[in-house]
C-alpha cells in the first residue's frame, strides 16, 4: 500500500473516532467531507461501509449524493475491476438507501436500474424500490419481470435473470399494486429453475399481493391459450383473499374452459380433467347466487356421459356433488331428475356403470331438497330390480325432500 493510502486512511479512521462528539448535522457534515476526501473505490467503501453500520436517516443525504456522483460518472468508468468496485459501491449505497426507506432517493435508484448491467447491482436496487413503497414505479418493474418470463435470451443469462426476477417478484409484492399481479403469476409458471427461488417467493407473494385479484386472474382462464395456466390461475383465486362470488364466478369460466375444447393427447386430456374437477369443487364450496349459465353446462356433461361415457367416474360424481348444492334449485332437480330416469330406465335390463354414480346421483337430489325429483326416486324405492341399499339411499332423499 502506498504511502499517500496509508495517511488517508488513517485520517478517515480519525475522523470516525471523533463523530459521537457533534450533533447529528455536524456529523452528517463530517462524513461527508470525509467521503469527498477520498479518492479510490476501496477508500469510499471503507468510508460508506462505516456510514451503513450506523443506519442512521440522517445518512440519507450523504448516501444520495453518493449515489448520484457514481450515477454521474458512470460513463467515465470503463476498467473491468474499476467497474466492479463502483458496482460494489453502489450495491452497498442502494441497499441502505432501501432499509432507511429513503423514498426522496427512489429516482437515482431507479435510474440505477436503468443504466448498469450488472445483475446482481439491478437487484439490489429494485428491492431497495420494493422496501421504500415506490408505488410510481409499479408498472416499469411489472414490465421488467413479464420480459424475463418469456426468456428471450435463453440460456446464456439465466442466472442474471434468475437474480433479477427474485428481485423484482421481492419488490413488486411489497409494492402490492395490481399491475404486478400477472407478471408476479406467470413468474410463478415460468422457466425459473429451483434453485433460483423465484417460483416459491411469487407463490407466496400472490397470497397477499392484491385483496382481490379475481379479474386479472379470471382473464387469464378464459384468455391464455395453455389449458395448465387456466388451472394454475383458478387455484390461485381460490387461495385468494377475493370475495365467494368472485370464486363462484371464476368457476363457472373454469368449467365452460374444460368442456369447451377437445384435447389433442393424453396430457392435454388430463390437464382438462384436471380443470373441470377443480371448477365443479369450487362451486360445492362457493355455490353461485344464480345458476343460469351453469345449469347448461352441466346438462350438457350428463348428456355426453349418457351417450358416449364421455367423462369418467371421478367427473361424473364430483358433478353430482356441485349440483347438490343448488339448495331448492327447481332446474337443477329436474335435470338430475331426468338423469335418475335414465338410470330407472337401464336397471329394467342391465347393472348400472356406476352404483357409485347413482348413490352421488340420489344424494344430489336429496340436497337439492325439491320436489320435482320426488317421482323419479319413488320409482327406486318401489322397483324390484334396485338393490336395497339404493333403495335406502333414495328413501333418505325423499325424507329430506319432505
Amino acid at each position: 500500500m502506498r504511502v499517500a493510502s496509508k495517511k488517508n486512511i488513517i485520517v478517515v479512521l480519525l475522523g470516525l473516532l471523533a463523530l459521537p462528539l457533534w450533533g447529528a448535522d455536524e456529523s452528517t457534515a463530517v462524513w461527508t467531507r470525509l467521503y469527498e476526501r477520498a479518492r479510490s473505490y476501496p477508500q469510499k467503501q471503507q468510508i460508506m461501509m462505516n456510514i451503513v453500520e450506523q443506519h442512521n436517516r440522517e445518512m440519507i443525504p450523504v448516501l444520495t449524493e453518493a449515489l448520484q456522483e457514481e450515477l454521474d460518472n458512470f460513463s467515465n468508468v470503463s476498467g473491468v475491476t474499476e467497474r466492479s468496485m463502483q458496482s460494489e459501491l453502489m450495491r452497498t449505497i442502494v441497499k441502505e438507501l432501501g432499509l432507511l426507506k429513503a423514498v426522496p432517493a427512489r429516482n437515482l435508484v431507479m435510474r440505477t436500474v436503468e443504466v448498469s448491467d450488472d445483475s446482481i447491482l439491478q437487484a439490489e436496487a429494485v428491492m431497495a424500490l420494493g422496501r421504500m413503497g415506490a408505488r410510481d414505479y409499479a408498472e416499469p418493474l411489472a414490465m421488467m419481470l413479464r420480459n424475463i418470463n418469456f426468456n428471450l435470451e435463453g440460456p446464456q443469462r439465466q442466472r442474471e435473470n434468475e437474480t433479477l426476477a427474485y428481485a423484482l417478484v421481492f419488490a413488486l409484492g411489497r409494492l402490492k399494486q395490481a399491475v404486478g399481479y400477472e407478471p408476479v403469476f406467470f413468474a410463478s409458471r415460468a422457466w425459473y429453475s429451483s434453485r433460483s427461488g423465484v417460483k416459491e417467493l411469487a407463490e407466496e407473494v400472490l397470497t397477499t399481493m392484491v385483496e382481490d385479484p379475481s379479474e386479472g386472474l379470471l382473464r387469464i382462464v378464459v384468455e391464455n391459450d395453455e389449458y395448465a395456466n387456466k388451472l394454475a390461475a383458478l387455484q390461485a383465486l381460490e387461495r385468494s383473499e377475493a370475495p365467494e362470488e368472485a370464486k363462484a364466478r371464476g368457476a363457472a369460466a373454469g368449467l365452460n374452459e374444460g368442456l369447451k375444447y377437445t384435447a389433442g393427447n393424453i396430457s392435454e386430456g388430463q390437464v382438462l380433467k384436471s380443470l373441470r374437477l377443480y371448477s365443479l369443487g369450487m362451486l360445492e364450496k362457493y355455490p353461485m347466487p344464480e345458476y343460469p349459465e351453469l345449469i347448461p353446462q352441466m346438462k350438457r356433461m350428463i348428456r355426453l356421459y349418457s351417450a358416449d361415457r364421455v367423462y369418467d367416474e371421478d367427473e361424473m360424481i364430483t358433478l353430482m356433488e356441485a349440483m347438490g348444492s343448488f339448495t331448492g334449485e327447481e332446474e337443477a332437480a329436474r335435470v338430475l331428475a331426468d338423469f335418475l330416469a335414465y338410470y330407472n330406465y337401464r336397471r329394467e335390463t342391465s347393472a348400472p356403470d356406476s352404483y357409485r354414480i347413482v348413490r352421488a346421483l340420489i344424494q344430489a337430489l336429496g340436497n337439492i331438497g325439491h320436489p320435482a325429483a320426488t317421482e323419479e326416486l319413488t320409482v327406486v324405492t318401489m322397483s324390484e330390480y334396485w338393490e336395497s341399499s339404493i333403495q335406502r339411499e333414495a328413501e333418505n332423499a325423499l325424507r329430506k325432500i319432505r
